[in-house]
């Protein structure tokens, strides 16, 4: 099993301001970057509990029908990702990847 990490950061090395902001994001991604090749290339998407907050805004769900897993020790509600397969782990990064 191969594990990648594709991740959008500020200049000074942050992935979102200190109010959660990813305003310094380009809109509709910007310049090629790549990501479009690399999501093309998963079978599985893992996220933390506020990236899935954060995604829950944009409409429609960004990662259509790939498998995504939340990682959060407290419940969530999964319903809200409309169209996508979504479920909640949590653990240690070995006990997550197998």
């Amino acid at each position: 099993m191969t594990v990648s990490v594709f991740i959008g950061t500020s200049l000074d090395g942050f992935i979102a301001r200190p109010n959660g902001g990813l305003d310094f994001l380009p809109p509709d991604g910007g310049e090629p970057h790549g990501y479009s090749e690399f999501i093309a290339s998963v079978d599985a998407i893992v996220i933390g509990r506020k990236t899935f907050e954060t995604v829950l805004a944009m409409s429609p769900w960004p990662y259509g029908k790939k498998r995504v897993v939340v990682l959060s020790s407290n419940p969530l509600d999964l319903s809200a990702a409309i169209g996508g397969a979504v479920e909640q782990m949590s653990g240690s990064p070995a006990e997550i990847v197998s």
